[in-house]
């Protein structure tokens, strides 16, 4: 039975040994199986991701292109926006000069018509005042004539008065 005891574990030792061997074969299959799929599944995603990345780099590279010719006519209106406002400030500019020489010529030829007015304004007071100097001295000439004429005639009436023909008095009427 000793015998038995030894001979029993190492039979199931060597059985075991056995199984373990193909066990590991098949696990290590397996393993090498998966890591051939990983690595090629690997593989595939590399590819995927370089073609990805270049489909990326593409379409940005299309974007990126898009945007500048975008933003070179965006330049170029506003380039010809800032022109054009420039011309139309310059026209309004020349426009406003040529009316601002007009309206000054207007303002000379005014301006001489005011002064020929004021002339002829101060002329005509003048004129007005020396007639109106006139007519004051002659109403002064008329008053001192008149006064003139009544102390004449008061003088004439008091020399009358005393006279004797002043005092006459009437003969008695017969009745």
């Amino acid at each position: 039975m000793n015998k038995f005891y030894l001979l029993i574990p190492v039979v199931l030792l060597g059985v075991f040994i056995f199984y373990y061997v193909q066990f590991s074969q098949q696990e290590d299959a397996r393993r090498a199986r998966e890591q051939a799929a990983a690595a090629e599944k690997a593989t595939i995603d590399e590819e995927n991701k370089k073609e990805a990345s270049e489909k990326a780099a593409q379409e940005a590279q299309i974007r990126e292109q898009g945007q500048r010719d975008a933003e070179a006519r965006a330049e170029a209106d506003r380039e010809q926006a800032n022109t054009d406002k420039m011309q139309k400030v310059v026209d309004e500019t020349t426009g406003y000069k040529q009316e601002a020489d007009k309206l000054s010529g207007q303002a000379a030829d005014l301006q001489t018509q005011l002064d020929s007015l004021q002339t002829a304004h101060e002329k005509s007071t003048r004129e007005l005042f020396d007639l109106q100097k006139e007519t004051e001295l002659a109403k002064i000439s008329r008053r001192d004539a008149e006064l003139e004429i009544q102390r004449a005639y008061d003088m004439v009436t008091q020399k009358v008065g005393a006279s004797s023909m002043a005092n006459f008095t009437p003969a008695p009427a017969a009745h």
